[in-house]
């Protein structure tokens, strides 16, 4: 995996690249992230789509945040179900979940909290459209959510 680094305005953090996939800053914009990533030689609207965006954190409750989101979904979509799944983070805490409606869309939601010194969290979200993700989908995607390292304080 390659390691890059994602700043902008007052933030910087690093991220790997897994094997196999492209980091995009470029168009990360058009889907409301500071870093998209999917499978070499991919369309990012047809394959499984990682999106890492910062948040501002109003308190340390990030599990909180993810009960918002994920109720958020179930409003929008009646049939939505969901899921537990794992992912974790040698230093940061690691909320997460898997929203789907069969066959329609499968949207893996992590919050990554890298504690009180920092003002910002991390938020992880992989959409797949019609399935599950595969076994490499899900090990690119934990291992995007395990490299994650914010830099600087604020």
């Amino acid at each position: 995996m390659s390691s890059l680094i994602v700043y902008g305005d007052g933030f910087s953090f690093s991220v790997h690249e897994p094997e196999g996939w492209v980091g995009d800053i470029d168009k990360a914009a058009a889907y409301h992230a500071n870093i998209i990533f999917y499978p070499e030689g991919g369309d990012p609207e047809k394959v499984a789509l990682v999106q890492v965006a910062l948040f501002h954190k109003q308190d340390e409750k990030t599990a909180d945040d993810l009960a918002y989101d994920v109720k958020s979904y179930a409003q929008q979509y009646p049939d939505l179900q969901k899921e537990d799944f794992r992912a974790d983070h040698k230093d940061y805490r690691v909320f997460s979940k898997l929203a789907f409606v069969k066959k329609e869309f499968y949207q893996y939601i992590a919050y990554v909290n890298a504690g009180e010194k920092f003002s910002e969290g991390f938020s992880v979200g992989m959409n797949i459209a019609k399935r599950p993700a595969s076994d490499e989908e899900m090990k690119a995607y934990r291992d995007i959510i395990a490299s994650l390292w914010m830099m600087g304080l604020k």
